[in-house]
């Protein structure tokens, strides 16, 4: 990767550094390049509240099904409009014609950031992760949108004031509204199956029907990277790991920091089913069935706020 300091994109994202856009956020640093999109830190200039302010990339400013794919991800969490997905507050054109999102500023680190760090986590915190995952995908799936690309890199751990700790789902910008509660994997504009190869889905990888069972299927292979430190399965080509998820058992689940009890490894490997009929039904059954199985405790304030105890490890 090339230095920032000498990175030309990074080059170009900082020159609009100062830029107040739609008479409303200042610019103030750049906090991410990401596949398609410049987030910005900026500040309302009348509210003063810092948000992040994401721009479609310019390069694809001319690809429809980028520029759909940004807009898509405006729409999903729009409808969304909970406490477990990132809040998206604000979008419109830069210049007229550069969609851009204004989104909660989040203070923390995303999962990929915090597994490499720690290389692998404890059951009972990748557990605790699981279950808060699976609880945004289940307002989500309640509301017919399927994600198509969970990964530890969309989900973003944040502590609160109170110090507990909680997740954000970020980035539905392949997220899928499934009708009849299933949708095609194939992206209809560009006959193209998206996807982030290890958490993809034996049925999303050959472009069959989707259903909230994918999304499982991604949680599964998050947990089991966060007790592994690696996903369930890994090669040196894209071709290669598709063919290992179509035709692999993972290795067996040992985490390094301790042996997990029977009933917690039958179901991740349950939730790492070949076919979606072996899966949970729901995000809400995999998390009952966590709970009953004593993986997670939870404190309830009220019937729509319930947080997650225990201390980061």
């Amino acid at each position: 990767m090339a230095d920032e300091k000498t990175d030309p994109a990074m080059e170009s994202a900082k020159q609009r550094l100062g830029q107040v856009v739609d008479s409303k956020y200042r610019l103030l640093s750049v906090m991410g390049i990401g596949g398609m999109g410049i987030v910005y830190e900026a500040q309302h200039q009348f509210l003063g509240r810092r948000v992040a302010l994401k721009i479609l990339h310019p390069r694809y400013l001319d690809r429809l099904e980028e520029f759909q794919r940004f807009l898509r991800e405006a729409r999903a969490v729009g409808a969304i409009g909970h406490r477990s997905i990132v809040e998206v507050f604000d979008a419109g054109f830069l210049d007229g014609t550069t969609p851009y999102l204004v989104m909660e500023r989040l203070i923390g680190e995303n999962l990929e950031e915090y597994i490499k760090r720690k290389q692998t986590l404890s059951a009972k915190r990748a557990f605790r992760i699981g279950y808060e995952v699976l609880r945004g995908l289940e307002v989500a799936h309640n509301k017919n949108i399927l994600h198509c690309d969970m990964k530890p890199a969309n989900v973003f751990i944040v502590r609160d004031q109170d110090n507990r700790t909680g997740v954000k789902l970020l980035d539905f910008g392949i997220s899928k509204l499934a009708v009849g509660g299933r949708a095609q994997a194939v992206d209809e504009p560009t006959g193209f199956v998206f996807g982030t190869p290890f958490y993809m889905a034996p049925e999303q990888v050959v472009g069959g029907e989707l259903d909230q069972r994918t999304d499982i299927y991604a949680v599964g292979a998050i947990v089991y990277e966060a007790l592994m430190g690696k996903p369930p399965f890994t090669a040196p080509t894209r071709r290669d790991v598709f063919k290992k998820i179509l035709r692999s058992r993972p290795d067996p689940l040992r985490p390094p920091r301790g042996a997990l009890p029977q009933v917690l490894t039958d179901l991740v490997l349950r939730m790492l089913a070949k076919n979606p009929e072996d899966r949970p039904e729901t995000a809400a059954a995999v998390n009952q069935a966590l709970l009953d199985a004593g993986a997670v405790h939870v404190r309830v304030y009220t019937d729509d706020d319930v947080a997650t105890e225990g201390e980061e490890s």
